[in-house]
């Protein structure tokens, strides 16, 4: 689940400066494009959590990848500036149905073990991340987008076998989600006064922000800024991804999660400035590659505390989590496009 969410991403990151140059998109339009699809998927996470945690994890993850597997089609197919709107929108709910079917899953294999997992999993996500990164800059726009398509089908495919024992609602956890008033007014809000979910949604949201800056306009930062070939774009972003998988198995040992995300923050901000500082293709990737290390037990360590901190509800305060994170989404990429 979580390999099949980090190839799109990989794939999409990539591909952006050929999606800009088809339909001749604006910078501004572009911020708009991505907005649209932030909002979209914030829309199907917020609808999801409570969802998944009633009917089970499956047919939001099936739904998910079938929705990659379809946007990823019509980009190929559908050039017309009309059905562009459309595509991301779909492509959007995708996004945030495999999104919340992988981290519940996730929570539920940590609390059904007894383990901190979550780090080790999104390492699965990025190391397909940036395969998909490499492999889109190596072939090209074309064929690629066909590629993609396809293995979000079987992506979708390996989602319909059947998941853990522990995918579903428990009658245990349907009789505590009803004690905690599971479907009451505000009842999904009142998980914010569990301070340990509160700080999760923050360092969600901060964290966000910053991706949706990266996943949005690196590539186009290196190819029409520093001129940088499509190759060694692809190249950069599959560091980037590279990196942080290496970071979430080195940060998944055991360790202090605040001295950890203290750590991380500081690390990311410092790369960073060297990344829109450099002259030259090869030092900005050389602080993407920082950037993607330091960001890695960030999100990840988040989920993994809303999830510990929900029992019986963990769907729906992953759901809670990422539906606030992904605000930054919505509001990130347009105000990078505004000012560029």
């Amino acid at each position: 689940l979580f390999a099949g969410l980090g190839i799109q991403v990989g794939v999409w990151a990539v591909l952006i400066p050929a999606l800009v140059a088809s339909r001749s998109l604006t910078p501004a339009e572009l911020g708009a494009g991505l907005a649209v699809m932030a909002a979209t998927s914030i829309g199907a996470l917020a609808a999801a959590g409570p969802l998944a945690d009633r009917v089970g994890r499956r047919p939001l993850a099936v739904a998910g990848a079938t929705g990659f597997a379809a946007s990823f089609a019509l980009l190929a197919a559908v050039e017309a500036p009309a059905a562009l709107w459309p595509t991301l929108a779909l492509y959007g709910v995708a996004s945030g149905f495999l999104d919340l079917a992988a981290n519940a899953v996730g929570s539920d294999y940590e609390r059904a073990h007894d383990v901190r997992a979550m780090i080790r999993l999104h390492a699965g996500f990025s190391g397909a991340a940036a395969i998909g990164a490499l492999l889109a800059g190596a072939i090209g726009p074309d064929m690629y987008w066909v590629l993609a398509a396809a293995y979000c089908v079987l992506a979708a495919l390996v989602a319909a076998a059947p998941l853990p024992p522990h995918e579903g609602p428990s009658v245990a956890g349907a009789a505590h989600e009803t004690s905690v008033g599971a479907g009451a007014p505000g009842g999904r809000l009142e998980l914010l006064r569990v301070p340990a979910i509160a700080v999760a949604v923050s360092l969600c949201t901060i964290c966000f922000f910053g991706d949706g800056a990266i996943e949005g306009y690196a590539a186009l930062f290196l190819s029409d800024v520093l001129e940088s070939s499509a190759l060694l774009t692809g190249a950069a972003l599959g560091a980037f991804h590279t990196a942080s998988m290496l970071g979430r198995f080195v940060f998944a040992r055991p360790a202090d999660e605040r001295l950890v995300l203290t750590v991380a923050g500081l690390l990311a901000s410092a790369a960073m400035a060297v990344v829109v500082a450099a002259g030259a293709p090869a030092v900005a990737a050389g602080g993407l590659l920082v950037v993607g290390f330091a960001l890695a037990p960030i999100v990840p360590t988040a989920l993994s505390i809303a999830g510990r901190n929900a029992p019986g509800r963990s769907a729906t305060a992953v759901s809670l989590v990422t539906t606030v994170g992904y605000s930054a989404f919505v509001l990130g990429p347009p105000a990078v496009g505004l000012l560029a």
